[in-house]
């Protein structure tokens, strides 16, 4: 198993779309991805979230980066045969 840590995509405050808009497509456009893992940030989500949708890439969103990639791991112990993908998606939107 690989993480992939991508570019910020705040500076100064601001959010940069265009770096959203890469960071989640560069997610969907790898068919070893089976989540994205993101700090909570409403205004960032509605940008991605349309785009990890269309591709069904889950998300997690979280405060602490440590925290969220422990829950991914813990998913994915838990999951059973199949896709990996579909059923992370599966056990995130239950909770």
């Amino acid at each position: 198993m690989q993480a992939a840590c991508l570019p910020s995509a705040r500076s100064h405050a601001k959010l940069n779309l265009a770096t959203l808009g890469a960071n989640a497509r560069r997610a969907t456009e790898d068919s070893t991805t089976v989540a994205y893992l993101e700090a909570s940030d409403p205004a960032a989500a509605r940008f991605t979230h349309p785009i990890l949708e269309t591709a069904e890439v889950p998300w997690i969103a979280g405060s602490s980066g440590k925290a969220t990639m422990s829950r991914l791991l813990e998913l994915i112990e838990a999951s059973g045969a199949g896709s990996l993908r579909q059923s992370l998606r599966e056990e995130l939107h239950e909770s």
